[in-house]
C-alpha cells in the first residue's frame, strides 16, 4: 500500500471509492472484502461504513491531492478493480471516471495499470516458486 501519508479525511475518501469499486460489478468477493478490511486497518480508520452517496464527495476530496498522491490513488483503486481477476465493464467505467476526476492522462493510467499487473504477476511467480520449493522438500531424495 502506498497511501501511508493520508490523513483521516483522505483515508476515508479512499475507502469510500474502494468500497464503491468492489461493488461496481455487482459481486463482492471474500477476497475483495478482506482487501477492504486490510486497507481500513492499515489506514487507521475506525468504524468505516460505506455510503454510496458519498462517492462524489470522496472523488472531489481526492482530486485536491498532489499529482503523485493522485497517481497512488488511481493505482490502488485499479488494484481493487482487479482483485477478483476480472475487469468488468462497470469497473472500467468507474476507473475512467476516476481518471477524469483526478485529471490524470490515459497514458499515465495505462503505465500505472501495467505496473500493478506486473507486480501482481511477480507475486504469483513468487507464490508458485515457494509452492514448488515446499513440494520439493516433501519429495524424498532417491
Amino acid at each position: 500500500m502506498f497511501l501511508d501519508e493520508f490523513g483521516p479525511i483522505e483515508a476515508e475518501a479512499f475507502l469510500t471509492l474502494a468500497a464503491d469499486m468492489i461493488e461496481e460489478d455487482g459481486v463482492v468477493t471474500e477476497e475483495e472484502s478482506a482487501m477492504l478490511d486490510e486497507y481500513t486497518r492499515a489506514l487507521g480508520v475506525i468504524g468505516f461504513t460505506y455510503d454510496a452517496c458519498a462517492t462524489a464527495a470522496a472523488r472531489d476530496t481526492l482530486a485536491q491531492l498532489n499529482e503523485v498522491s493522485k497517481r497512488k490513488v488511481y493505482m490502488e483503486l485499479y488494484q481493487f478493480a482487479m482483485a477478483d481477476g476480472v475487469e468488468a465493464p462497470e469497473e472500467r467505467m468507474a476507473l475512467n471516471e476516476l481518471r477524469d476526476a483526478l485529471q490524470l492522462s490515459e497514458e499515465v493510467c495505462e503505465k500505472l495499470e501495467l505496473a500493478v499487473n506486473e507486480l501482481n504477476a511477480a507475486y504469483v511467480a513468487i507464490d508458485a516458486a515457494l509452492t514448488v520449493e515446499e513440494d520439493a522438500e516433501e519429495t524424498p531424495a532417491e
